[in-house]
């Protein structure tokens, strides 16, 4: 009967097999198995280079988690040793985009540096205690695709020990939940914005019929101008519907003004030249950021037909905007409207979901002035995203 052969080390640690022959042919590579990316590069990496050592020398425990961890379907990472040294499954490799592969084989502080506050005591918590941690939905800040943005895992740290009981890592168990998590902070934020439209409506609704009644000499003009007015309202509302519903924005360009104009035209009337007041060059607006620019002059415009100067027959309000470098700016001023005693304590929904779209959706800005005269506003966006 001929033997395979028998398992032996040599002097330099590789793993050998002997043959019948007695020949020693060194076996590099075998661990671990596997045909995944993920396996094969844990198999080429020069691990002598590393805090872990070459793989012969590796603890069965450590051994056994990477085993379990590189078949399963389940995003996992295992962070082993004080360094946190990074191993991971072909599950988990998106999770971290652009950091992969160079995260492999590496200390965790060196490729999750822009989160290492936050991960860092988890892990450590792991290490130190050997408590699981566990969390729902945890929001998590990543640069994982050249750009920094906030995502959302379920969690499941919890120690790999040996025989004795102690600790050589953290196996991390996760599941990216971002994509649900912001469909649902979408349909909260529709739930409440459906409120706060009807509540603008009856508002903005009762300007306008007073608007138009003190501007009309007969019923039959009051009609023709609160039906002028109704239909400008509608076609503000539908600048601002395709960001709110989450659906695809408008497919032409335009520019600033012909927005401004669109907003402020349910309010105009014949002493509208004097109280509303337009100035500015022809800067165009992109059909992805009409939406976004739109819902912020809405909101404004609102809020001073229910609060400021809009709210009072002599109250006027100057729109003027202009380009500096690289930068679009837009200055909103009130005057003659009900005296503001201080800015307000809480800010209203229709206030925070304008600062919203001009941050989040232009990146740009929005800066308050409340002065007793009227509130001074200040727009500022990349003229970049402006134009997309």
């Amino acid at each position: 009967m001929t033997q395979a052969g028998v398992a032996s080390l040599v002097p330099d640690g590789k793993i050998c097999l002997l043959n019948a022959m007695g020949t020693v042919r060194k076996v590099e590579g075998d661990f671990p198995q596997g045909e995944g990316e993920a396996a094969a590069l844990i198999r080429s990496l020069d691990w002598s280079a590393t805090s872990l050592g070459p793989i012969v020398g590796w603890p069965t425990h450590l051994k056994g988690a990477v085993s379990l961890m590189l078949p399963a379907k389940a995003q996992i990472v295992l962070f082993w040793g004080p360094e946190f040294v990074a191993l991971y499954n072909d599950a988990y490799a998106p999770t971290i985009g652009q950091k992969h592969p160079r995260a492999l084989g590496r200390p965790a502080r060196e490729n999750w540096a822009e989160l290492w506050d936050d991960l860092e005591p988890l892990l450590r918590r792991v290490l130190d205690t050997g408590e699981t941690v566990f969390a729902k939905d945890r929001p998590f800040y990543i640069e994982r695709h050249g750009y920094p943005e906030t995502v959302y895992f379920d969690i499941s740290y919890s120690p790999v020990q040996d025989e004795t009981g102690e600790i050589g890592g953290v196996l991390c168990i996760v599941s990216e939940t971002t994509e649900r998590v912001v469909a649902q902070e979408r349909q909260r934020l529709l739930a409440r914005e459906a409120n706060h439209r009807v509540k603008n409506l009856f508002a903005i609704f009762h300007g306008i019929i007073s608007l138009s009644a003190r501007s009309a000499r007969t019923p039959q003009e009051m009609a023709q101008s609160l039906r002028g007015r109704l239909d400008a309202l509608m076609r503000a509302k539908d600048l601002i519907r395709p960001g709110i519903m989450g659906t695809e924005a408008h497919s032409e360009r335009t520019t600033v003004g012909d927005v401004v104009r669109t907003i402020v035209r349910p309010y105009e009337d014949d002493t509208s030249g004097e109280r509303i007041i337009l100035r500015g060059p022809a800067v165009p607006v992109g059909a992805m950021a009409v939406t976004s620019l739109a819902l912020a002059l809405h909101e404004t415009t609102t809020n001073a037909a229910k609060y400021g100067a809009l709210s009072e027959p002599t109250g006027s309000i100057s729109i003027t905007w202009e380009t500096h470098g690289g930068d679009f700016q837009l200055d909103w001023e009130e005057k003659g409207g009900p005296a503001i005693v201080a800015p307000p304590s809480v800010k209203g929904f229709g206030s925070v979901l304008a600062e919203r779209s001009i941050a989040d959706q232009l990146g740009g800005k929005v800066e308050h002035s409340w002065l007793s005269s009227g509130l001074r506003l200040r727009v500022l966006i990349p003229l970049d995203r402006l134009a997309v």
